[in-house]
């Protein structure tokens, strides 16, 4: 009897005790952070260089997608978040790039992207211009998350350019197809004999790209001697030195 007495005694408290520590339970409150997430190649890095050099006369601009990713859980509705540019950038005038005019993490998305249209201004041809942009916190999202491993994420810069390179491969590989480098020359090979802008930047790693680099250098020689067969000598931006290709293809 006594023991039957003390197990209804003791039920409860049990009861109490639950109702207790129910009531002392958290919630998930801390509000969603925003950062940066671009992980080309599955490495995340935060700078883009991107140049128009590689890219037909006709291409005047670019669009880049910058992934922005949240904490937290979906919701129901799009949310805004900030991004201002930084003062440090070069690329002040609002000629070189366009912004949205707002920037939304879609209802339903952990992760979104963010449109940056970069556009083909002339003074790219000598200079590279940088574009900064810094995720600030508001009402929907702080930024307290500033770094990933060793990688910012609170800052994305893109160097924007339309410098058209020689590349590391031109001297050690390809002067022997296509002679001295220059810009008027490799343009030019992209107009007549349709060489790629980017052909030469990659070097050469397997025969048919060496069978290429021949083609080209070939059908390149006859145009710039038919030229000159038909008095129109193609010489090089000095005026004075005729074009010619490598060696082995004059």
């Amino acid at each position: 009897m006594n023991r039957l007495k003390y197990i209804i005694l003791f039920i409860p408290l049990l009861l109490a005790g639950a109702a207790c520590k129910k009531q002392q339970l958290l919630t998930y409150s801390i509000k969603d952070n925003v950062y940066f997430n671009y992980t080309p190649l599955s490495s995340r890095i935060d700078t883009a260089n991107i140049s128009f050099a590689y890219s037909p006369v006709s291409v005047l601009d670019t669009t880049i997608l910058i992934p922005i990713q949240v904490t937290g859980i979906p919701q129901g509705q799009d949310r805004t978040f900030i991004i201002t540019v930084d003062p440090s950038s070069t690329e002040a005038a609002t000629g070189h790039y366009t912004l949205p005019s707002q920037f939304i993490m879609s209802a339903g998305k952990l992760i979104d992207s963010l449109p940056v249209k970069l556009h083909r201004a002339a003074d790219l041809q000598d200079t590279v211009k940088t574009l900064i942009l810094n995720l600030e916190p508001n009402e929907n999202f702080n930024t307290d998350i500033q770094s990933l491993g060793t990688i910012g994420v609170l800052s994305f810069k893109i160097n924007v350019s339309d410098i058209l390179l020689a590349g590391p491969y031109w001297n050690s590989v390809f002067a022997t197809y296509f002679g001295t480098y220059s810009v008027k020359k490799l343009q030019l090979m992209n107009q007549i004999v349709g060489m790629p802008l980017n052909f030469p930047i990659n070097g050469i790693y397997d025969l048919n790209l060496s069978a290429d680099a021949s083609l080209y250098a070939i059908a390149m020689s006859r145009y710039l001697k038919d030229q000159a067969a038909a008095g129109n000598t193609i010489y090089e931006d000095d005026g004075v030195t005729p074009m010619t290709m490598g060696a082995g293809y004059q």
